[in-house]
């Protein structure tokens, strides 16, 4: 070791036990307590230069602010007769997350919820006094006897907002890139301004690779792993593990998205979002067998007459649900030849109110198939077809939609009157139709406001839902309407808020009846998450 045996006159060196980045980490005994400590010492290379070395003496600084039962704490720092800064902490026993993967390979929800929970605890109180980690990674964690403890808040950066002198170092501003590639932020990666939502997306790495067994991205290039953080969406958590409960893989996938105002707002709601999401609804018991009730009695054996009318009456009700269920598969083959719904491969001019011919119509419908397998999913391909499936009015956004039953199409769709409405197409006989219709400017939300549509994967199922946001100002009142369509179940579910910027910043909210109901949970969660990271 290169380092004295005894430091600052009350600590005795015994043993290296880890080397980072920065500098080497040393177990050692405090000669008056006769506890051990850790003693982390700058690296010899490096402490030659006086910023980085001021950097690694602000840690002790940042770290003597956050006082948590879950974070190891600072004891003492100072400087080697040699000038290297040097810093005493609390010395942690147990193994690091790292190593209990790579023993164990996956953990289960419940464990991995509870580790990712703990961390979110200590984050909340490290994010109150304006201090990121900004390098939260498996080997930071350490899994001891009463839970969690997180490590080494060494390039941990007082936010710009909190009261400290380094907030103006230059260290501080964006540009500088600290932290591992694999559990970086998009924005860190980017080189750009990170703050407690940063954090948030290194959790959710840290649960994505606690349940599938890696990291969403994994590359031998630290270079090409930074690229995909900042620009690929992650593979869907239930396409690695098709068991694990989908609200919870939902939280993930929230937790890893790219715009940082997507996310959680604060680390207290992570902790939420997360013990939520593997707690079963308190009517999932009830609602296992629905006949549970009427079963109970026909085997009471008490009464004849019940007994008789009980089987008549479920006799009678399964036979509507198939009568039900035949005439909805009359009503869906019927669909294709409807009025409005012209295959998809019709004129673009005609659907834009311009010029057509018959002999477009013709070309575009005999080589439909050949040219749409051709044609690159791109937001402009999904344009042409939806306007091709419209006789009049315009396509204002289209986007194609990843589905159990292969690609189709979602597009907002503009009449004359300023009314703008979610077609969905699907292909049938080799074209593209239309086969459902949702309207966006309901339920009293103004009419002229101006409409968005992305595909995304709400539930976590690796198939895409549309996710559809209206906004209008209206005076003082900014109004919002977020629409989800589900092709899955055909439904659209709403959240409609309208906040009113002064005099005191009211919010209301109404919500679609169908969007409160329990198998709805998913979608609800994402309509909460995208309005109130827009309104507070």
């Amino acid at each position: 070791m290169d380092i004295p045996q005894i430091i600052a006159g009350r600590f005795r060196i015994e043993c290296e036990i880890g080397k980072g980045g920065m500098g080497t980490v040393y177990r050692a005994s405090h000669l008056g307590l006769e506890r051990p400590v850790a003693i982390k010492v700058l690296k010899q290379e490096v402490a030659s230069d006086p910023e980085v070395a001021e950097r690694f003496m602000r840690e002790a600084r940042t770290m003597a602010r956050l006082r948590h039962q879950r974070a190891a704490m600072i004891f003492d720092a100072g400087r080697l007769t040699d000038g290297r800064p040097f810093i005493v902490m609390e010395y942690v026993e147990g193994e690091t997350l790292a190593d209990t993967l790579a023993r164990e390979g996956t953990l289960a929800p419940e464990r991995a919820v509870r580790i990712a929970s703990e961390i979110c605890d200590v984050l909340d109180a490290a994010h109150s006094l304006g201090i990121v980690h900004r390098d939260l990674k498996p080997s930071n964690i350490m899994l001891t006897e009463r839970g969690i403890c997180v490590l080494d808040f060494g390039i941990a950066k007082v936010l710009a907002s909190a009261s400290d002198a380094t907030k103006t170092h230059a260290t501080t501003e964006s540009g500088l890139i600290i932290g591992t590639p694999r559990y970086m932020s998009p924005e860190q990666c980017l080189g750009q301004k990170v703050g407690p939502a940063s954090d948030l997306y290194s959790v959710g790495v840290l649960v994505y690779e606690m349940l599938a067994g890696h990291p969403p991205f994994v590359d031998q290039l630290s270079s090409a792993v930074l690229v995909k953080q900042a620009t690929c969406a992650p593979p869907a958590l239930l396409s690695q593990r098709p068991e694990l409960p989908r609200p919870l893989a939902l939280v993930v996938h929230t937790l890893l998205a790219k715009n940082p105002a997507s996310r959680p707002a604060k680390a207290a709601e992570a902790r939420r979002l997360l013990e939520r999401s593997i707690c079963a609804p308190a009517r999932e018991e009830a609602e296992v067998d629905p006949f549970a009730s009427t079963i109970g009695v026909l085997n009471a054996g008490r009464f004849a007459f019940f007994r008789v009318a009980t089987a008549c009456a479920i006799v009678a009700m399964l036979g509507a649900v198939l009568l039900a269920w035949a005439n909805s598969d009359t009503r869906r083959a019927q669909a294709k030849d409807i009025s409005g719904e012209e295959p998809a491969v019709a004129s673009e001019g005609t659907a834009r109110g311009g010029r057509s011919s018959a002999t477009q119509a013709q070309s575009s419908t005999g080589g439909s198939q050949q040219s749409t397998r051709q044609r690159q999913s791109t937001p402009e391909s999904a344009e042409r077809i939806a306007a091709a499936a419209v006789s009049q009015g315009t396509i204002t956004d289209a986007r194609f939609v990843r589905t159990r039953d292969g690609q189709a199409v979602a597009a907002l769709h503009e009449d004359a009157r300023g009314t703008t409405t979610l077609i969905y197409l699907e292909r049938r006989a080799g074209q593209y139709r239309i086969t459902s219709r949702t309207a966006l400017d309901a339920d009293g939300f103004p009419s002229d406001a101006k409409w968005t549509a992305e595909a995304t994967d709400l539930d976590g199922d690796s198939y895409e839902e549309v996710m559809c946001t209206g906004a209008r100002a209206e005076g003082r009142v900014q109004n919002r309407r977020y629409v989800i369509f589900s092709p899955r179940s055909r439904q659209s579910y709403s959240l409609a808020v309208a906040q009113e910027r002064r005099p005191a910043n009211s919010i209301r909210a109404k919500w679609s009846a169908n969007s409160l109901s329990e198998n709805a949970h998913a979608f609800r969660a994402a309509l909460k998450q995208r309005a109130f990271s827009k309104t507070l």
